[in-house]
This record gives structure tokens, sequence and C-alpha cells, in this order.
């Protein structure tokens, strides 16, 4: 399966805060199997981000979104969905209440009219559960295209994922990603290109050279099915110590 994941906030493009949402989901997908293909970040515009999900489920079979769930005018992404897909919104009342009970809590009796939006998730979605904040995410599926809508704040956006996603993703995969890194020092990152060359050729498993200050990161990463985990590591293992042979100052990044 392939996916993409869509940042949704201008306050990512203007660079008022990081995107710590795409790196934490990316690193995650390594458990999956689920091939990350793309990853794209647009501001808070209707017909932009109706653009995107578009070019998106043209070239993948899964899109996780983060970002633009909450009650104000600027939190388009369910609105977005709902249209693209041509499905209703429909309101959570447990999650309405939680709304109305954060209002009284603090000295407000009227909600505002956002408040049915943010409880709100995709008709005939599968939901999921914000064990934090107000706005529940949800999966959507339709003609075999996949959504993943999630919130934005890192702190609900983190237990949601963990506790949800990762095991919807996991009956959709029956493939796991198995990466060890080496770090070597003291050798140029041409140098390491002439000599490991026939690894970096591979295809699974992989072998690449990432430069970093002062040394060169070696991943070795192999895809295959996860009830082979076992027979997949010692691929992996042959390799690190193949490498270790060449470069004996090599060492694994835990």
């Amino acid at each position: 399966m392939k996916a993409e994941i869509i940042c949704v906030g201008t306050e990512l493009l203007v660079g008022d805060i990081v995107n710590t949402n795409s790196q934490y989901i990316s690193k995650k997908f390594t458990d999956t199997g689920i091939d990350l293909y793309y990853q794209t970040t647009v501001g808070d515009n209707y017909e932009r981000l109706k653009e995107c999900l578009d070019i998106a489920f043209n070239r993948v079979d899964l899109v996780i979104t983060t970002g633009g769930l909450g009650p104000t005018i600027d939190d388009i992404t369910k609105e977005v969905v709902a249209d693209y897909f041509g499905v209703e919104l429909e309101m959570i009342e447990r999650y309405y209440d939680l709304i109305v009970k954060r209002y009284s809590e603090r000295g407000f009796f009227e909600v505002a009219s956002g408040g049915e939006k943010e409880a709100s998730i995709l008709k005939g979605s599968v939901l999921l559960e914000n064990e934090v904040g107000l706005a529940p995410g949800c999966f959507f599926e339709k003609n075999g295209k996949k959504i993943i809508i999630l919130p934005g704040p890192p702190k609900e956006m983190t237990p949601m994922f963990d506790n949800y996603v990762l095991p919807l993703l996991k009956q959709y995969s029956s493939s796991v990603l198995l990466m060890k890194t080496l770090e070597i020092k003291g050798v140029p990152e041409g140098k390491i290109d002439d000599r490991l060359k026939d690894y970096f050729q591979m295809v699974n498993p992989s072998v690449a050279p990432y430069a970093k200050e002062k040394c060169v990161h070696v991943r070795i990463a192999v895809k295959g099915k996860r009830e082979k985990e076992e027979v997949l590591w010692e691929k992996v293992d042959k390799i690190v110590d193949e490498i270790k042979d060449i470069y004996p100052q090599a060492t694994e990044i835990k």
C-alpha cells in the first residue's frame, strides 16, 4: 500500500511551528510495512486542500491528514474531505457534550457555532478516539481509497496514532520494514561510496549512505512478510557484519 501525509495549517507554511507530526508518522510507518511516498504541507485553504487530496489519491492508496479539526472558520479538513468523497458529516454526541462541559467550566454557557463541526466525523467512517482533546479523528474508505483524519496538536495526534491508527493499519499490511544504521567516522562520503558501491546498488535489502557532520551514516533496510521477521533480520545483520569487516570503526546507532 502506498501512502501520503498531508499536513494542514498555514502556521506550518509560514514557519510559526515546526512540523513534528510528519516526522513522527514517518517513523511509525516502519512498523506497518506501508510505503510512504510523499509528504505535503498545505495552508488552510479549501480549494488548495481539495486539490492536494485529488493529487494524492491519483498516486497513492492511503492519505493521512493532520490538522484543521478545530471549531474555527479556518479548520476545514473534515469539510473538504467530506466534499471530496461526497459524504456528510455526523456529530458525535458525547464529544459535543465534552465541548459543552469545557465551555461551562470556563464560565461560558453558549457554545460557539463551530462546536458541532469540531465534534463531527465523516458519516460512515470509523471513529478514532481523542483521549486528550475535543476533536475526534476518523478512518474513511471509499472505492479502494483510504483516508485517516487526525488532529494537529502533537499531544492529541501522537496517542491517537499509537493507540488506534497503528493497529488499524496493521490490518491492511502483512509486511514490515526493518532497518539498522551504522555510523562510520574518519572516512569521506565519496570514499564510502567507492568501497560500498555494490551494496548501494542493492534493492531489497537496500543500503544507502547519509552524510553527517564528521561522519557518514549507512542505513540497511529490508522489507518482507511480518511472519518472516527473523529471516529478514538475518539478512540485515549479514550486511551489517560485512560492512563492519570493510570499516571496523563502524558502530551501530541504536
